[in-house]
């Protein structure tokens, strides 16, 4: 920091400056680079403590190989001396104390230690042996990529090369087969012979492939590790080619598997140990193989389930958008919407992980239904189906349970209830398609919260009802019971306008009128009717007896409650406007038996419906369209009348306006002739003055020729 001021005060030495900030910048690199690698550390952590402790398991293996050479050494090394020391017979013959010359201080002669052989036999033991490390050396390469099998698998394992890992599997039942089978079947024939008392013939029968054998049982381990990987990762969200290529791999793990217990088999019938039913029992590889494929489809179900538990830990999380919800309680609209939209996308997720598990396990494994099928094992193909609808059995019960608690404590309206039933009743329909379809289970948990609801709401008209006559009574004061009281003929016509209005838009009874002069009734009508327009959101057939049951009960307890309130008016000793307060109190009964009463009733039968109701509707239609129908044939008759009455008016005009035509016509009819006459008479006057003028001949031709 100190270089960085210099720099910054001293504008001449900007080359020290930068050479700062590469310092700190190589710094920061420094510092970045070993976070880096403490992070690394620790992630790889795990991989460091296996290395560490197969290290020691190795350093450990190595001594205990290097006490194992010298002990199965030194004899060897101490015979060959004696056979090769010349002087060895001669002082045992004479009796010499060999241990008086320092040689061969700690050996001790036993009785039954087999004869010293000669030096060339010896020797060529050794050479032999030498021959066969010679021959062993030359395959180091291959003799280390062997012993390199079990981490070689454990590397694939872990970076998921699954093939690869069951290759490795496969091959070590190869060297099982090749190795491992032929060295029990060549123990099992030098067993035969142990009564020869021969110890160098016990000493060859000892048992050999021990590097093999270890080699095969650590990578059986490896095989369960890449089991347990494979289980795990189902329990992970996997697309169902995934998923496919899992169950392909664990089903190969079960191939090597029954390949194994197949050398097994070998070997025992080999040895003439099939006499006993009972190894042939657990020998039949078509029921081990019939075993493995359910225990495969156990451990799907199991991880899947997982994997859907893990996801859903309850339907929407209601607990936490009520806590979220809480946060903001400026706005109770903002927490109704938030628990409805967690309620109802756990739902949806619910729906979607079910039906995709159901969906992966048939695809999978129906194609060994019908293998099992065409093999007439039927057995595994109902267990299979057993085993899936048991499965499903339990996720819609544990499915259930949940929403039950879920809808009893965080829905408390129906526009949620309504939702979560649309949503629940998909579920069920997208089940139905696999053959678990549960839509009649869902009834017994909506029934009764939207009957609660609905009961709800008027149990609290009924208590604010009650808390104000108790109050006005208490107090002494008659005025909030009581409004102004509108005049009958307004009444009537507002009443009669909005009854027609109502009963053609939804034949809905019109609310009586009267009620606004009694305040606490109106209030408590108006509680009954918004209960009853809840239903309109969630209506289910089935709660409908609950909800007249209900009723019923509750026009119990408000008449009971009026009966209260007019036994404590009439109480002796009531302060303020007592008289008032009991014509209210008796007036108030009175209205609610007359009036509100039968107003309920006639709504509850239109929102539910009613057999006598509809019938009495019905009645009151027909005589409605009878009236119509009469009203509209008089009508049709009187316009008949009208128009015939017009037409023969019309009629007689015309005949009148004939006649005058005609008339007419004849006048002027007349009156040409009359001209036609006159001037006819003129004509012929003047024809008559003007011949006697012209020749008579011309006259005579013209004559004539009229005449013609």
């Amino acid at each position: 920091m100190t270089e960085i001021q210099q720099a910054s005060t001293n504008p001449q030495s900007t080359s020290s400056g930068y050479e700062a900030d590469e310092r700190i910048a190589a710094r920061h690199a420094v510092t970045l680079a070993d976070e880096k690698w403490r992070s690394l550390c620790t992630q790889h952590a795990s991989t460091f403590v296996a290395a560490e402790r197969r290290h020691v398991s190795v350093q450990k293996a190595l001594q205990e190989l290097l006490i194992k050479i010298e002990s199965e050494t030194k004899p060897s090394v101490k015979r060959v001396g004696k056979a090769l020391d010349p002087n060895y017979n001669s002082k045992s013959s004479s009796g010499d104390d060999v241990n008086n010359e320092g040689e061969y201080d700690d050996e001790e002669e036993e009785e039954d230690e087999p004869p010293i052989q000669p030096a060339t036999a010896l020797l060529a033991d050794l050479a032999e042996k030498h021959r066969l490390r010679r021959r062993t050396l030359m395959q180091h390469s291959s003799l280390l990529e062997l012993l390199e099998l079990p981490s070689l698998m454990d590397a694939c394992v872990r970076s998921s090369l699954y093939e690869d890992a069951l290759s490795i599997a496969g091959f070590a039942n190869t060297l099982e087969r090749r190795h491992l089978l032929e060295q029990q079947q060549g123990s099992s024939s030098t067993e035969k012979k142990e009564d020869d008392g021969n110890k160098q013939q016990q000493q060859t029968s000892e048992p050999k492939g021990d590097v093999v054998a270890g080699v095969v049982q650590e990578i059986r381990r490896r095989e369960a590790d890449l089991r347990r990987m494979l289980i795990h990762r189902l329990r992970q969200d996997v697309t169902m080619p995934q998923c496919l290529e899992v169950v392909t791999a664990l089903r190969r793990l079960n191939g090597v598997e029954l390949e194994r217990r197949n050398n097994s088999k070998s070997l025992i019938s080999s040895s003439g140990a099939v006499a006993n039913n009972t190894t042939t029992k657990d020998y039949d590889l078509e029921s081990v193989h019939a075993a493995m494929e359910m225990r495969l489809q156990v451990d799907f179900l199991e991880a899947r389930d997982a994997w859907l538990e893990g996801g859903v830990t309850t339907i929407g999380s209601a607990q936490a958008a009520a806590v979220v919800a809480s946060s903001s309680t400026d706005n109770k609209g903002n927490s109704t919407s938030a628990q409805a939209e967690q309620i109802l996308d756990g739902i949806e997720r619910y729906r979607t992980r079910c039906f995709e598990i159901v969906t992966q396990f048939l695809a999978i494994f129906r194609g060994s239904f019908a293998q099992s099928t065409a093999s007439s094992s039927s057995n595994n193909h109902d267990h299979s189906f057993s085993l899936l609808s048991m499965w499903t059995a339990r996720r819609i019960q544990t499915f259930l349970t949940t929403l039950g608690s879920n809808m009893t404590t965080h829905v408390h309206d129906t526009a949620t209830l309504r939702d979560a039933l649309d949503a629940a009743s998909f579920f069920a329909s997208s089940m139905g398609r696999v053959g678990a379809d549960f839509q009649p289970l869902l009834a017994p948990i909506f029934e009764p919260r939207l009957t609660e609801m609905v009961v709800g709401q008027w149990n609290d008209g009924l208590t604010g009802m009650v808390e104000t006559l108790k109050a006005c009574r208490d107090a002494g004061v008659a005025s909030p019971l009581f409004g102004a009281e509108t005049s009958n003929k307004d009444g009537e016509s507002g009443s009669n306008a909005d009854g027609i209005e109502m009963m053609m838009s939804s034949r809905t009874p019109a609310p009586p009128r009267k009620l606004l002069a009694m305040p606490p009734l109106a209030r408590f009508l108006n509680a009954y009717l918004g209960g009853l327009n809840e239903l309109r959101r969630c209506l289910l057939p089935s709660a409908f007896p609950a909800i007249r049951s209900a009723q019923a009960k509750l026009l119990a307890d408000v008449k009971l409650a009026l009966q209260q309130n007019e036994r404590a008016a009439l109480t002796p000793g009531l302060r303020g406007e007592a008289s008032k307060l009991r014509e209210i109190a008796s007036k108030m009964k009175t209205e609610f038996d007359n009036c509100l009463e039968p107003y309920m009733t006639s709504c509850l039968n239109v929102a539910l419906g009613s057999v006598d109701y509809a019938v009495e509707e019905a009645k009151k239609a027909a005589e409605k369209a009878r009236v119509a129908a009469e009203k509209e044939r008089a009508e049709r008759e009187e316009k008949e009348k009208e128009k015939a009455r017009i037409a023969a008016e019309q009629e007689i005009l015309r005949k009148e306006r004939i006649e005058k035509d005609m008339q007419e016509a004849r006048e002027r009819r007349r009156k040409e002739l009359e001209e036609k006459a006159a001037a006819e008479k003129s004509a012929a006057a003047v024809s008559t003055d003007e011949n006697e003028d012209i020749l008579g001949d011309d006259d005579a031709d013209m004559y004539g020729s009229d005449s013609d």
